[in-house]
């Protein structure tokens, strides 16, 4: 199966990108600037080619494609604006969708955001959490998943509304930025330490749960949450990670914006066969490789 898998020069798209050449896809890594690194494995390697294309720009896309994985998006940061965030992420999803309908590909896989859903005002959140007030970038994915959902009878697709994604490489996220306060010993300030946490997905249970999607035969449009295993204290979480990375961060809690919540992936879990660490191997996992690096 030949898969094009969008945003590959990003830490998301390039470790589900060479992931998916290990498992035995033959994988089109696609970025617009940053480079692509390739499987080490020679035989993986070999089955795995980096393009540079713009996705608003389909005559620079490939055209024998089976399947689309699409990672790449732009989310709010310094100076990003809204307008950037309408280009990148609507627009040129809704390039790619034409173009994957031209190409004939029969499986497209999202990488929607917990965003999507806005402010979370349940402890909980699943599939059927009502979305309120999303920001501009959840807005953006809300529009991209609607995007899919107007094609699904020709184009079916699965799109996943993931939490911080974590793996060696991670950062832009909570657990990132965490451990790279512990590594410097910076102090490290952090709010809800009694709530429960697995807001967090590992890039190898990601690339895992795509290699399965796109060996199945996928109907419509489905959308689903995905998290860890378990739950694990945000207080012991930090005190965890500072304890592995040997830190002197001077630790200390301020009021949250906003009530925490955890996530149910039951669905994902159950019908797609989504199989997560749990959050607390996970986390250990995620420390010791950064460590490594």
């Amino acid at each position: 199966m030949r898969v094009l898998v969008t945003g590959a020069g990003g830490f998301s798209g390039g470790h589900v990108a060479r992931r998916l050449a290990r498992a035995g896809f033959e994988v089109l890594a696609l970025t617009r600037t940053s480079p692509v690194a390739p499987p080490a494995h020679p035989e993986s390697a070999q089955r795995f080619r980096s393009l540079q294309a713009d996705l608003a720009d389909p005559d620079t896309l490939p055209e024998d494609i089976d399947a689309v994985v699409h990672a790449a998006a732009t989310s709010i940061w310094r100076g990003i604006t809204v307008d950037r965030m309408i280009h990148d992420n609507v627009l040129a999803t809704r390039m790619l969708v034409e173009h994957a309908l031209a190409a004939g590909a029969r499986r497209f896989v999202f990488f929607s955001s917990m965003s999507a859903f806005g402010r979370v005002e349940r402890p909980v959140a699943e599939e059927t959490t009502p979305v309120t007030d999303p920001d501009a970038y959840g807005a953006t994915k809300l529009l991209c998943e609607q995007l899919l959902q107007d094609v699904a009878e020709d184009l079916p697709s699965v799109s996943l509304r993931l939490p911080s994604v974590i793996g060696r490489g991670a950062h832009r996220n909570w657990p990132s930025e965490t451990l790279r306060k512990l590594k410097l010993n910076e102090p490290l300030a952090y709010y809800n330490p009694h709530a429960a946490y697995n807001n967090a997905v590992h890039e190898a249970d990601l690339s895992a749960l795509i290699g399965g999607l796109l060996q199945r035969e996928l109907s419509g449009a489905d959308m689903i949450v995905l998290g860890a295993a378990g739950q694990i204290e945000v207080a012991g979480l930090v005190e965890r990670m500072a304890v592995r990375t040997g830190s002197d961060s001077p630790l200390s809690v301020v009021e949250g914006p906003r009530a925490p919540f955890t996530i149910d992936c039951t669905k994902a879990v159950r019908d797609y066969g989504y199989a997560p660490m749990e959050i607390g191997a996970m986390i250990d996992r995620f420390v010791t490789e950064n460590l490594e690096s």
